[in-house]
C-alpha cells in the first residue's frame, strides 16, 4: 500500500543487473536512494516470497478500535464491505460501529426533525427512500460545507462547526446580531485563509468572521444591507473569492471584503430590470447557488389553477434558473443546468451536485422541499425537471417535518 505519490525521477520497480554472473537476478533500488529524493511516500509492499523472513511490526489488524471505527464511518459501501472481509476483529469492530453517515456519493441529505421542542434531528435520504438513524450534533443547524455543519446555539449567542465524521468541533467568533439565519463557508475548515459568513435573520446584517482562537472584535468586518440602498439581504453565497448577496429588490452585490478593514468593497453583478421581472410574481423563492466558479440564480413560484371535476384550487410550481456572464456583466436564463447538474435550493444550505458522482439524482433537475406549498404535502420533496418544465413527488413518512425549508447536508470529507 503506498500513501501519497513517489518522485517523478524515482522508480520502484525492480532492476535487472547485467553483471557477469549476475545475469537475470533482480535488485531492488536501495532505501538510501529513495530516501535522497525526498519521497513523499511511507511505505511500499513488495511482492510475497515465503522465502523472505516476516518482520516483527504492528499488523494492520492491530488498529486501535477507536481509530478503525473514524476509518469506517469515511468509507463508501464498498470500502465498509472491504473492512468486514480483512479480519474477525475488523468484523466484530464494524458490527460495533455506530451507523456511518452516509457515502459521498450519496444524493444530498434533508434534515428533518420530529414534531415537538427539543426534538432531535434526523436526514432523509434520496437515494434510499428513508430517513437514517444518525445522530447529528445539538443545536440549530444554520450551515454546511461538505461533512462539516454550523450548529448555533440561539440561549448561548454561539455557533460551531462540527465535522460529522470526526467529531472535531471549531467555534466560531461570536455573532454581534442573534439568531443567525445561514452560514456560507468560503472553503473548508481543514483549508488555510477560510472565512465565514453569517446572515442574521433580520436580513439587516452580513459578518465576516474566523474560529474564536484566531479572531478579535476588531478583526471582523460588518455589512450593513441599509447602507446598500436595496432592503435587506435575502441569501448570501461564496463565488471567486467574493460574497454574493441577494438584496430584497432582487439585485444581487457582490463584495470583497478584508477582516482587517472596517467597509468592504462592493460591486452590482445586475440591474434591476431583472430583479422586476424576478419579483413580479405573486408568490417567489429566490435563492443562489455556487457551481463549480457558476453563480446561478434561482427563483421559484406557485401558480394557482382549477380542478376541472372538484373545481377546488390546483397548485403548480414553476422554476426560473439565471446563471451570471461575468464576461458581459449580464445574467441571461438557463434552460439546463451547467454540467448537467441537478441544483437542491434551500433558505440555509443550498447545493449543486453531479449525477454522474450521486446516486439517485436525476440530472438538470431542481430539488426543493417546503412547507405551505400547494404542490408538496408538509412531508415531500418536490423535483422539478427544467427539461420536462413538470414536477414530481417524493414522499417523506415516520412523524418528520421539513426542519429549516429546507436544509440540504451533502455528505462529502471535505
Amino acid at each position: 500500500v503506498m500513501f501519497g505519490r513517489p518522485h517523478p525521477h524515482c522508480s520502484l520497480l525492480p532492476v535487472c543487473c547485467s553483471k557477469k554472473g549476475n545475469a537475470g537476478r533482480v535488485e531492488w533500488p536501495k532505501l538510501s536512494s529513495v530516501v535522497g529524493v525526498n519521497c513523499e511516500f511511507v511505505m511500499a509492499s513488495f511482492p510475497y516470497s515465503p522465502r523472505l523472513r516476516q518482520p516483527e511490526s504492528s499488523a494492520w489488524p492491530d488498529l486501535p478500535p477507536e481509530l478503525l471505527e473514524k476509518v469506517f464511518r469515511s468509507l463508501d459501501p464498498l470500502g465498509r464491505v472491504a473492512v468486514r472481509l480483512v479480519c474477525s476483529s475488523w468484523r466484530s469492530c464494524a458490527r460495533a460501529a455506530p451507523a456511518p453517515f452516509p457515502a459521498p456519493f450519496e444524493a444530498p441529505l434533508l434534515l428533518l426533525r420530529r414534531q415537538g421542542s427539543g426534538s432531535e434531528l434526523a436526514v432523509f435520504s434520496l437515494r434510499r427512500r428513508e430517513i437514517l438513524p444518525f445522530a447529528l450534533p445539538a443545536g440549530r443547524c444554520c450551515g454546511q460545507i461538505g461533512g462539516w455543519l454550523a450548529m448555533a446555539s440561539d440561549g448561548d449567542r454561539a455557533v460551531a462547526l462540527c465535522n460529522v465524521f470526526s467529531g472535531e468541533s471549531v467555534a466560531l467568533a461570536q455573532a454581534l446580531a442573534f439568531p443567525v439565519a445561514k452560514v456560507v463557508l468560503s472553503a473548508p475548515p481543514t483549508s488555510l485563509g477560510w472565512v465565514a459568513a453569517l446572515l442574521s435573520r433580520s436580513g439587516r446584517t452580513v459578518e465576516l468572521v474566523r474560529p474564536d482562537s484566531v479572531m478579535s472584535v476588531s478583526g471582523r468586518t460588518t455589512i450593513d444591507a441599509g447602507g446598500s440602498g436595496h432592503g435587506g439581504f435575502q441569501d448570501v453565497a461564496f463565488w471567486r473569492g467574493r460574497l454574493c448577496a441577494l438584496a430584497d429588490d432582487g439585485a444581487v452585490l457582490a463584495y470583497r471584503a478584508n477582516l482587517r478593514a472596517r467597509v468592504a468593497a462592493v460591486c452590482e453583478l445586475r440591474g434591476e430590470e431583472v430583479g422586476h421581472q424576478l419579483y413580479n410574481w405573486d408568490w417567489r423563492r429566490v435563492n443562489l447557488v455556487e457551481s463549480d466558479g457558476e453563480l446561478l440564480l434561482v427563483a421559484r413560484k406557485v401558480v394557482q389553477g382549477i380542478r376541472r371535476c372538484s373545481c377546488r384550487p390546483r397548485y403548480s410550481v414553476e422554476v426560473e434558473v439565471r446563471r451570471f456572464l461575468p464576461a458581459r456583466r449580464e445574467w441571461e436564463a438557463a434552460t439546463e443546468l451547467p454540467g448537467g447538474k441537478a441544483v437542491f435550493v434551500g433558505t440555509a444550505a443550498s447545493v449543486a451536485v453531479s449525477p454522474a458522482a450521486a446516486l439517485g439524482v436525476r440530472k438538470n433537475c431542481v430539488y426543493f422541499a417546503q412547507r405551505n406549498e400547494g404542490t408538496t404535502s408538509r412531508h415531500a420533496i418536490g423535483v422539478y425537471s427544467l427539461g420536462d418544465r413538470e414536477t414530481t413527488v417524493v414522499g417523506i413518512a415516520g412523524g418528520h417535518f421539513v426542519d429549516v425549508e429546507p436544509f440540504w447536508i451533502s455528505p462529502s470529507v471535505a
